[in-house]
């Protein structure tokens, strides 16, 4: 049943991952993407019951189909990055952000972003500190609280909206946000919510993916990642950002340019997932082949957006003036 994609995917992906990790010429590397999604599609054609990956967050039953690829989708993600993670670096990159900040058992952290609470879990293990983890999708909220569940207080799942961020007055000793302006580009709302969601002094750590040197060229590229990351504009400018953290009252610190740290973890994750795909035996739910194929072709897209220069990922340390 699995061997027709084993057969045809794995040696594709295995040429793949080799030409990433030996920095080809993107020219080459955009190719063997290409083979890889055609080898994919016709092994799903064949075989489509991919493996069975563990649910433990099963998508409700009679989900409406957006949602059930939603879901199946972060499945795969999570197979990629580890369970609660939804990019490189899983708890070694979430802790070292949050080690960027004076954390302890008597601070509380403002969370959010990129995370499925996979970073809030441990954050707050290694750190102690009291979590407030804002997450704008109600599904992947749900999930994120079933996850959660075991620490108690400690870390509480809570809602924001993108388009009109708030968060709690002059509560919060610090702040980390992973890639939050995903679903609203517009840096000034996010900065002068969470400043006012600082205490005097609040520190905050921003990872957030912008503009790059190259930017308007492959905009072909730009669209179809934009699409499957469901992004409704391109990431800001450097200097847009840098502007509303400025304008919000915040000190500028630290700038760190990321990008190379992050491509090279697509790279790791991937050649980590193929032993597992050829590993695998059962049937899957309906629905993971696109699954896969829309989370593989959208970090493919990530990473040659970043390592063209098109799209940087940048690191900020701030802090609240006083």
């Amino acid at each position: 049943m699995f061997q027709a994609l084993s057969t045809a995917l794995l040696p594709q992906a295995g040429r793949l991952i080799t030409g990433l990790r030996n920095a080809a010429p993107l020219s080459a590397v955009a190719a063997r993407a290409r083979r890889f999604r055609r080898a994919l599609t016709a092994a799903a054609a064949d075989a489509p019951q991919l493996a069975d990956l563990p649910h433990p967050l099963p998508a409700p039953e009679g989900a409406p189909e957006a949602e059930s690829l939603a879901l199946a989708r972060t499945d795969w993600a999570e197979r990629l990055w580890d369970a609660g993670f939804t990019g490189p670096g899983g708890a070694a990159e979430a802790l070292r952000l949050s080690g960027l900040l004076p954390l302890s058992p008597a601070t509380t952290l403002l969370l959010l972003g990129q995370d499925a609470g996979g970073a809030a879990a441990a954050i707050a293990t290694q750190r102690g500190a009291w979590i407030a983890s804002h997450q704008h999708d109600p599904v992947a909220a749900a999930r994120m609280a079933a996850r959660l569940r075991p620490f108690g207080r400690r870390i509480e799942v809570r809602p924001w909206s993108p388009q009109q961020p708030a968060f709690r007055k002059g509560f919060h000793q610090h702040a980390l946000a992973l890639e939050p302006l995903r679903p609203d580009p517009r840096p000034g709302p996010l900065c002068a919510a969470i400043a006012g969601g600082l205490k005097p002094g609040g520190q905050f750590v921003l990872l957030e993916l912008v503009e790059g040197a190259s930017a308007g060229q492959r905009q072909a590229a730009l669209r179809r990642w934009m699409q499957l990351e469901t992004r409704s504009a391109p990431p800001p400018s450097r200097a847009a950002v840098e502007a509303a953290l400025h304008a919000a009252g915040f000190q500028v610190h630290v700038t760190e340019d990321a990008s190379q740290r992050h491509c090279s973890g697509i790279v790791e994750a991937f050649g980590r997932l193929m032993p597992g795909l050829r590993a695998a035996g059962r049937p899957a739910s309906p629905g993971a082949t696109a699954a896969l194929l829309a989370e593989v072709e959208s970090w493919l897209l990530r990473h040659r957006l970043v390592a063209s220069g098109q799209l940087t990922l940048l690191r900020w340390h701030a802090s609240r003036r006083r």
